[in-house]
């Protein structure tokens, strides 16, 4: 009886811890398998980003205050001095001229830059900084536009050429004149001084032939001295 009922409780016992372990794993799967879920993340990345935008306006306070300090040294070539020292005015004011209008393209280049970013960042936020970056750099561009005044310097550069050049013909005429003075007073100390020689010619004759006179003179008078008639 004992035996039967050992034979019975065994299978049961087998049974039951069964059950239980499947309970207990099936447990322990769902809950590392609501664990292991990942919640899916939406990564955005930026087109453009701040330190880009402050790069571009720095660049352009950079081409600006180019502009303003080569165009003051332009304007005291010009007006000062003409170059002084330079032996070619006018290449001199073509290479600043063309500096400041490398600088001013600059300026423009980066100007448009932002205006294509502004326009992408139309109707998104967070691209304040861009709207904000264009708009420092259009007016920046429109402050050196209204600076400007290179027209003005080369026109006040042609005027001071010119009048250069006519002040440099003028003293080209004067040395002109003064040689060919000089050239014509040559002969004439030459002929003066030939008449100088030809006058003291005249005067050592002269005096030749009057110490001739005196001296054969002299000898008559010696003579008719020594004449027995004058003796007695």
């Amino acid at each position: 009886m004992g035996k039967q009922l050992n034979k019975v409780i065994l299978p049961c016992l087998c049974c039951l811890s069964f059950y239980a372990g499947t309970q207990l794993v099936g447990k322990t799967e769902a809950a590392f398998t609501s664990q292991a879920e990942a919640k899916p993340i939406n990564i955005s990345t930026a087109f453009v980003f701040p330190s880009y935008i402050h790069g571009l306006e720095e660049k352009a306070r950079i081409s600006s205050e180019q502009i303003v300090k080569e165009q003051a040294g332009l304007e005291t070539s010009v007006k000062n001095g003409l170059f002084n020292g330079t032996e070619d005015p006018p290449s001199e004011f073509l290479r600043k001229k063309e500096q400041i209008t490398a600088s001013l393209e600059e300026l423009h280049r980066i100007r448009a830059e932002l205006e294509k970013l502004d326009r992408q960042a139309e109707k998104k936020e967070g691209y304040e900084y861009v709207s904000e970056g264009f708009l420092k750099v259009d007016k920046l561009l429109l402050i050196m536009n209204d600076s400007l005044y290179l027209q003005e310097l080369e026109q006040l550069f042609n005027q001071k050429l010119q009048a250069r050049k006519k002040e440099q013909q003028n003293e080209g005429l004067k040395t002109d004149k003064l040689d060919e003075d000089e050239k014509i007073e040559i002969p004439k100390q030459k002929v003066d001084h030939e008449d100088t020689i030809e006058e003291q010619a005249n005067l050592k004759e002269e005096h030749s032939v009057t110490n001739d006179h005196t001296q054969k003179d002299e000898e008559e008078e010696i003579a008719n001295e020594e004449s027995p008639e004058n003796t007695e």
